[in-house]
């Protein structure tokens, strides 16, 4: 990772950021989720039926000062797989509290997360793997509207 990279073992790094609370202030939302880059890579683009797929997800802030990003709800960002969050159509339950997320100038934060190629079932008490095919896998900003996002596509054979 570069100088301006940061990662904790929970995601993000969220360090409290005196300055980016005071932009938060002066900087309109609609421009600050417009500064945020979101991407979203894969180590391979072609996997056997059962591996497990790392997943990497960057946000970016392209502004040399910092940016604060609202989100409507605990959950800052989120990943999916072919639109279902976390490769999972069982409800998230997150409270409504609003939430922020702290970016420095020009930072980038970086996270990985692992798909194990399988998909849960509310209505099912196992995981069903993930037939061959195309997969769409995609990374976001959890904003309301106008979600800085990014997806790329795997296959499974």
């Amino acid at each position: 990772m570069s100088g301006t990279d940061s990662e904790d073992q929970l995601g993000f790094d969220q360090n409290v950021d005196y300055l980016g609370r005071a932009i938060r202030a002066l900087v309109p939302q609609w421009v600050a989720r417009r500064s945020i880059t979101a991407s979203v890579t894969t180590d391979e683009s072609r996997y056997e039926v059962g591996d497990e797929i790392r997943i990497t997800v960057t946000f970016e802030n392209r502004l040399p000062i910092p940016m604060v990003v609202e989100t409507p709800r605990q959950r800052l960002w989120g990943w999916d797989v072919n639109g279902e969050l976390e490769a999972s159509d069982e409800a998230y339950y997150l409270r409504n509290q609003p939430n922020v997320f702290y970016f420095r100038a020009r930072e980038k934060k970086r996270t990985h997360v692992r798909w194990d190629g399988r998909f849960e079932r509310s209505d099912e008490s196992s995981r069903l793997p993930a037939e061959p095919g195309e997969y769409t896998i995609g990374a976001y900003l959890a904003t309301e509207d106008e979600k800085p996002r990014d997806e790329t596509t795997i296959t499974l054979r």
